[in-house]
């Protein structure tokens, strides 16, 4: 696998720890009483305002742990890390784009789906859950294309 490739799937692994984990503690939170969510959207206000930067946090520390690891596994096979990473050409950044649009697509998908819940007098939590996982599936979705296409050679 290459440095980008190893960079996505740890991207996967990150976001699906990531919101798994605040989703845990939120809804043990939510069940113990400690979350009013009287007013539904103030609710979900903080509950994503306080995802954003914990998850932001957390993905810095999980790819510096990655990058500090991969140089470790690099340096012992005697090859430097650095002439692999700071590279970014044409590829790279078409590879970012092409993945970029069609996960703006599923992205969409995912809002209007949450949109529709709204028609059928489904709770307003239904909806920003759905809107939660769209957001997941969708970097999840991301880093699979990027991995797929560095693998094809786009």
């Amino acid at each position: 696998m290459t440095y980008n490739e190893k960079k996505s799937v740890t991207n996967i692994f990150s976001s699906v720890l990531i919101t798994t984990i605040y989703a845990i503690v939120i809804y043990q939170k939510y069940l113990n009483g400690v979350l009013d969510d009287s007013d539904i959207f103030r609710f979900w206000a903080i509950i994503i305002l306080i995802f954003i930067p914990i998850s932001v946090v957390a993905r810095i520390i999980i790819m510096i742990v990655f990058h500090i690891l991969e140089s470790v596994v690099q340096a012992s096979q005697g090859k430097n890390i650095d002439d692999e990473i700071d590279i970014v050409d044409e590829r790279d950044k078409h590879i970012q784009m092409k993945a970029s649009a069609i996960t703006m697509y599923i992205f969409v998908l995912g809002f209007v789906l949450a949109l529709v819940t709204q028609l059928f007098d489904v709770s307003n939590h239904v909806f920003f859950i759905v809107l939660v996982v769209a957001g997941l599936i969708t970097d999840i979705v991301s880093e699979s294309l990027i991995i797929r296409y560095y693998r094809r050679g786009v």
